[in-house]
């Protein structure tokens, strides 16, 4: 668990990140959307309302309950059981600990996988981490 300073570098590390997720997040939350603050492993904002509904289930790379990026969730109101929560926080964690390079990290690891005749969603390093995550509750 990371300390009060360690959350704080995290935050600041991430914090490229966050920013773009506040601006996708920010129709979501104009069109009769919330915002909720979480700190459970990690501080993260989730956000949720009819535009987020409508853009994750047609996601370019498949539907999906929610999405992270930094330190901002997007999620569906009707997906969002525990599990996904705290499979989305293992990314916030992931976020914080890679920063701006999570997305190139992220990249890099379903590349990997593919390279390795695997899926690259279910063999993402990062992927299945935080699905042991989920399984610690």
């Amino acid at each position: 668990m990371l300390s009060g300073l360690g959350h704080l570098l995290g935050i600041v590390w991430a914090a490229p990140l966050t920013a773009f997720g506040l601006l996708v997040g920010l129709p979501i939350v104009l069109w009769r959307g919330h915002v909720q603050f979480v700190h459970a492993w990690a501080p993260a904002i989730l956000i949720r309302g009819p535009i987020a509904d409508f853009l994750l289930r047609r996601h370019p790379f498949g539907a999906m309950n929610a999405m992270t990026i930094g330190h901002v969730v997007i999620a569906t109101h009707d997906g969002l059981s525990s599990r996904v929560l705290i499979h989305e926080l293992a990314h916030v964690r992931q976020g914080a600990r890679w920063g701006i390079l999570f997305p190139l990290a992220y990249l890099a690891s379903s590349l990997w996988a593919l390279i390795r005749g695997k899926d690259a969603y279910w063999h993402n390093r990062f992927e299945i981490a935080a699905r042991r995550a989920e399984k610690r509750i």
